[in-house]
């Protein structure tokens, strides 16, 4: 009669009694081989992410509903000349060392006129407008229209009524566009591509 130790199961594998569980090892094993690669790669995609993009925080209402303040977004800088509808983040104007996120609404050539906080481009309504809550109290703007020039974009927020933009400093040079928001990433729930078109 034999005396060894019964067989007791480790997972899938039977191993007599006494002996070392040796699919346990090497599972282990595994999963520590797979962690720094796999860490490496995310390292290396955010850093990536970060050179490619540019985060930014939007801070206050002016671009609501689309962006709210708090919302962390990325810019991708030097994607090219600005087109109408870009939402853009614009630096150093018109005030040096702030940052001003808006939409553009006329480029250079383009004739821009504002009537009751709506922007009729080229004697169009843009198409980028949302509907508008004024206030109580609150008196729309009526600017008479202006030719957009070389060199310029003219820029709006999105929630008119209390936006700083080109109604109050005029048109802003290309030149300080540092680039187009793409995305808002966080908070979470929020996060979503801005949509663009095919344009």
């Amino acid at each position: 009669m034999s005396s060894r130790a019964p067989s007791r199961a480790l997972g899938d594998v039977a191993i007599d009694g006494g002996a070392t569980p040796v699919a346990g090892r090497s599972s282990d094993r595994l999963a520590a081989a797979l962690v720094i690669p796999l860490t490496l790669v995310l390292v290396v995609l955010i850093g990536l992410l970060y050179v490619v993009f540019r985060p930014v925080r939007v801070d206050g209402p002016s671009m609501e509903p689309v962006l709210l303040s708090g919302d962390r977004v990325l810019v991708q800088p030097g994607y090219g000349f600005p087109r109408r509808g870009d939402v853009v983040v614009v630096t150093d104007e018109p005030r040096p060392g702030e940052d001003l996120i808006k939409r553009v609404v006329g480029v250079p050539g383009d004739t821009v006129e504002v009537r009751d906080d709506v922007a009729i481009v080229n004697g169009e309504n843009e198409a980028y407008g949302f509907p508008l809550t004024l206030a109580a109290g609150t008196r729309p703007y009526r600017l008479p229209a202006v030719t957009v020039p070389m060199g310029t974009v003219y820029l709006m927020g999105d929630n008119r009524p209390v936006s700083f933009d080109s109604r109050d400093f005029g048109p802003v040079p290309v030149d300080s566009v540092m680039g187009r928001v793409v995305a808002v990433i966080l908070p979470p729930p929020r996060a979503h591509a801005l949509d663009y078109g095919t344009r």
